[in-house]
């Protein structure tokens, strides 16, 4: 079995990558066609990869059993790869169209918003305008609704067990 140690780094370099990922992807620009086809060839390997992901992600959760670090890592990895999809589809979106979103001009921008919205603080600096924006934001909160749902599920089934535990000695 892995050591904390490497599960952590492990943690650290996903997120790395899927930061580099969501920065350096293109989306200004997707009329010339060597963009197009670098953006289609990236989207490409991204769903490839978010596949095995997934794969790998739902052998791991059958051989744990109750585990619950393997369910909670699950989930942290699940968010790795949802915030930043959603911070792209909000960006493509606005930087195609230009009056989706109040106050998104940049991907950090865009990225700031899908974790307020994921957090479910909502400051309004950065909100939908247009109907396309607002139903990927009710998309990204009809998510958010289930993973919070499933993060309080773990958690309370891991508060349980550890309660029983202590409760039989």
């Amino acid at each position: 079995m892995r050591q904390p140690r490497h599960e952590n780094l492990r943690s650290m370099v996903a997120f790395a990558a899927v930061t580099l990922f969501y920065y350096t992807v293109p989306v200004r620009d997707l009329e010339s066609g060597g963009a197009w086809v670098l953006t289609v060839i990236a989207l490409l390997v991204a769903v490839a990869l978010l596949g095995w992901v997934i794969t790998h992600q739902v052998g791991r959760q059958l051989r744990a059993g109750d585990q619950t670090a393997v369910r909670i890592k699950s989930l942290l990895l699940l968010i790795y790869l949802v915030v930043p999809l959603f911070a792209l589809g909000y960006f493509a979106i606005q930087e195609h169209t230009g009056d989706q979103f109040a106050g998104l001009v940049t991907k950090t921008d865009s990225l700031y918003f899908t974790m307020t919205t994921l957090a479910t603080v909502g400051f309004g600096d950065v909100h939908a305008t247009g109907q396309l924006g607002r139903m990927l934001v009710t998309i990204q909160m009809a998510f958010n609704l289930v993973f919070i749902g499933t993060l309080a599920s773990v958690l309370t089934d891991q508060i349980r067990r550890r309660a029983e535990k202590v409760g039989q000695k």
